[in-house]
């Protein structure tokens, strides 16, 4: 049986171990300060203080890093030399340079390196991007939409708000790096360059970007962590010469496919390889995750034909990050740094 392990032990780390327990994964081990213990106990696997101890004794198959991001690298490239597959949250790590050696060490390797993506692990996510594949939309002229939540208002944003822990960014890191990765998952487009404007301080708590994507597409974002009763929309939008496509994550079961010749259509979740449950009946967050372990896993053992997001994309969007940031302190379009 795969044994894996998770550094870090706050909300996050309980849904990937909840995934793996979904997935017959085994937990030998966690790692974390103060809840340890706690958590250990919730999930049936041995307490540690320190991930290198943790590694040493347990040795696990494959590391969950879930810590806050300034010690996603440090923690990642002990696992990598030992061998560990990794799986990490995102942003993959606070800057360009860390990102570029975490993806050289896991090539080194020889091991799978992931980047928590989860977004692409709902089933209409990937109905999109098939549909976008085939041509049902025609040419992306426009991608828009926003990521909101009130974590500002209803809840301490705790380390997320301090640099010395989250990086550079608050809300682009943290929720941004998502809508990016979507945008650029479904449509097959890479964004080029980013103009940003930034609300707060240490940290942005309020980000508009407009976005130029490659072959001529444009695009628009904006992101908070203070907008009141919104929890998490993710609201995505796509924009073809023969159609569009609405996505909202809050709402994750449905899909509007947007004809400029013909119905608009409301188009449920189906069953196929992303769906565990029948049309009708709801599948969302946690199970995204769980589909995005499936085929992770999958290419451990050595399965063909599994996709998930990689440590490359991982750096992708630590650039995207360092572009809106640069952006919003000097007012003018970045270009975004090429893999």
């Amino acid at each position: 049986m795969t044994r894996a392990a998770i550094v870090g032990t706050g909300f996050v780390a309980g849904v990937h171990a909840r995934a793996l327990r979904e997935l017959g994964v085994a937990l030998a081990g966690v790692c974390g300060r103060s809840t340890a213990e706690s958590f250990a106990r919730e999930w049936g696997a041995a307490p540690y203080d320190d991930v290198t101890a943790l590694l040493d004794t347990e040795r696990p198959d494959v590391l969950h890093v879930c810590t806050p991001n300034a010690v996603h690298a440090e923690q990642t490239l002990a696992a990598l030399e030992r061998g560990i597959h990794v799986v990490c949250e995102k942003p993959l790590s606070v800057s360009s340079s860390e990102a570029a050696t975490m993806t050289e060490a896991a090539a080194e390797a020889g091991v799978v390196a992931a980047t928590c993506y989860h977004v692409r692990g709902y089933p209409l996510v990937q109905r999109m991007r098939a549909g976008v594949e085939a041509g049902d939309i025609g040419a992306a002229r426009a991608v828009h939409g926003r990521y909101l939540c009130d974590d500002m208002l209803v809840a301490p944003a705790g380390w997320r708000l301090d640099p010395a822990d989250s990086g550079p960014s608050y809300v682009v890191g943290d929720l941004g790096t998502h809508w990016l990765d979507l945008a650029e998952h479904v449509t097959g487009l890479a964004v080029r360059e980013v103009h940003a404007e930034f609300v707060g301080e240490p940290l942005e708590h309020y980000a508009a970007l407009l976005l130029r994507l490659a072959g001529g597409a444009v695009g628009s974002l904006v992101l908070s962590a203070g907008a009141a009763g919104r929890k998490n929309q993710l609201l995505f939008e796509l924009e073809g010469d023969k159609g569009g496509l609405t996505w909202d994550q809050e709402e994750p079961n449905t899909l509007l496919a947007r004809a400029a010749s013909g119905p608009t259509e409301l188009v449920i979740k189906e069953a196929g390889p992303l769906a565990r449950y029948p049309a009708g009946h709801a599948e969302g967050y946690g199970g995204a995750f769980r589909n995005l372990f499936a085929d992770i896993y999958g290419a451990i053992a050595g399965e063909r034909g599994r996709s998930y997001p990689t440590f490359e994309d991982g750096r992708r969007g630590v650039a995207l990050v360092e572009a809106a940031v640069t952006s919003a302190r000097e007012r003018r379009w970045v270009e975004v740094e090429a893999a």
